[in-house]
């Protein structure tokens, strides 16, 4: 991803044991806390594709069949 394509900021808040846990794996892969925290965003977007609509029905899928 280059620099010139982040255009939004935003500020979040946690506690001091997560941000040492992610600071820590950053430094293992060699990238800053910020990077590594926009590669878990984009690995859970990956895994839960499909909208939200979609995802709430599925713990019924199969359960209720049509007449």
């Amino acid at each position: 991803m280059c620099m010139c394509m982040l255009n939004r900021r935003f500020q979040m808040l946690m506690d001091k044991d997560t941000w040492n846990k992610i600071v820590k794996s950053a430094k293992t892969q060699n990238i800053s806390a910020g990077e590594y925290i926009r590669r878990a965003v984009d690995k859970y977007f990956e895994a839960n594709k499909g909208s939200p609509e979609e995802k709430r029905g599925m713990p019924f899928r199969g359960l209720f069949k049509p007449k």
